[in-house]
């Protein structure tokens, strides 16, 4: 960190009133910035949320908090890391994105073009009404997004589960309207997996939009090719039997069907 980085007796103050737990204040003063307490500290004024209660899950590229706003409403906040994070990986997902094409590429700045195209993704997601977090504000390289869980629980991951094969048919299902109803918005995941998909109460809700990529963007069709072998591994290693190839043409199917209802209707 930049000396200027370092925390001072105000941000001290300021971690007491917005980290509940002493523990993950120590954890956040050992891998964030004073800049990413101020964008925490903005977005709380913003009343985004109130306080952060715990962490959730801690990774190379980002920790997630569970918080809660003044009305008791759970939040999740995303944070991304700057000293840590795999720059390599990220610039390939921005590199080609038209959104980000007079980018300098500089650590700071990559990071908080991630953060904010995570939070641009998101949005177009929400609005062609697919199950994925709503995104409620960003700064820095600090998201702030519905909560999918209960209680204090994030919902588990796809990958922690064992279904039945009722379940699995289900999901396949779901993962073939997901994924034919995202690529009409405009957008391919890039990253689909079990380990980024949560279940609750029988749906499946897809997290992790940063590397989430437009159709013009000149990997977009690796990207899915690699998201529909993904998932066609995924239900064949759980117990339903899923050829590449079966599930590429479901979903295109499924694409194309929705679009010919949706010209049908203009």
């Amino acid at each position: 960190m930049e000396p200027d980085d370092y925390f001072d007796d105000e941000d001290f103050e300021i971690l007491k009133r917005r980290i509940k737990d002493d523990r993950d204040r120590r954890i956040f003063q050992q891998v964030f910035d004073s800049k990413t307490l101020d964008a925490i500290q903005s977005l709380a004024q913003k009343g985004l949320f109130e306080i952060v209660e715990h962490v959730l899950s801690t990774g190379k590229e980002a920790h997630v908090f569970i918080a809660t706003d003044a009305g008791g409403k759970k939040r999740a906040v995303k944070i991304f890391m700057m000293e840590t994070t795999l720059f390599g990986k990220m610039n390939q997902y921005i590199v080609g994105d038209r959104r980000f094409e007079n980018l300098r590429k500089d650590k700071r700045n990559l990071v908080i073009a991630w953060t904010k195209k995570e939070y641009k993704n998101l949005m177009i997601a929400n609005e062609a009404r697919l199950p994925v977090p709503m995104p409620l504000g960003f700064r820095e390289n600090v998201l702030v997004m519905e909560f999918i869980g209960e209680g204090e629980h994030a919902a588990p991951r796809l990958k922690d589960i064992v279904p039945s094969r009722a379940e699995l048919s289900e999901y396949k299902e779901q993962i073939i309207d997901f994924m034919a109803r995202l690529y009409l918005a405009g957008l391919v995941h890039a990253d689909l997996s079990e380990y980024n998909i949560l279940v609750k109460e029988g749906k499946l809700y897809v997290i992790d939009f940063g590397q989430a990529l437009l159709l013009t963007h000149p990997k977009a069709k690796e990207f899915f090719e690699r998201d529909v072998k993904n998932l066609a591994n995924y239900f064949t290693r759980a117990g339903l039997e899923t050829e590449y190839s079966e599930l590429y043409a479901a979903v295109k199917a499924k694409k194309d069907a929705l679009d010919k209802k949706k010209k049908a209707k203009k």
